[in-house]
């Protein structure tokens, strides 16, 4: 896992080796930590710039789309080869707590589901979160880059 902050020069060489990234044909899954509103839009038109690819976002997680919503989102993209980012995706860093019995657990949005629609994607997906975030050390071995914003 390569962590960049934004702006700075490993940003800028990260940014260099985009295109090729971006012709590669496995999945990329990137992680904008702590990015406000502005910051994300000068990240997405860098990353335009650099791949000649358009950024799709989506706000799926924190809408807790439906199992077939995100199905589609992952079928159009891979059909259209553009770069995928989950908006506000907080609750994917965020501590879980305990499940005491069944009937207990958030039944509106499917992570596993998510996780294997980017496990088997051969694209760039990104995971922006407003909040400084600490990965977990499951989220950490799933993430290409992380680019911590200030």
């Amino acid at each position: 896992m390569l962590i960049v902050d934004y702006q700075s020069k490993s940003y800028h060489r990260f940014l260099n080796d985009m295109p090729q990234i971006a012709n590669h044909k496995t999945r990329f899954l990137i992680t904008c930590n702590g990015a406000n509103e502005s910051d994300l839009a000068a990240a997405t038109a860098d990353l335009t710039s650099y791949t000649k690819s358009t950024v799709q976002h989506t706000t799926a997680i924190i809408d807790k789309a439906s199992e077939s919503t995100v199905d589609e989102l992952f079928t159009d993209v891979r059909n259209s080869r553009n770069i995928l980012l989950f908006e506000n995706s907080d609750l994917l860093f965020d501590k879980k707590t305990e499940v005491k019995n069944s009937h207990e657990r958030d039944n509106g949005f499917n992570l596993n589901n998510l996780f294997k629609n980017i496990a088997k994607h051969n694209g760039m997906v990104i995971l922006a979160t407003d909040k400084k975030q600490t990965l977990s050390a499951t989220m950490s071995t799933k993430m290409d880059v992380v680019i911590r914003f200030k």
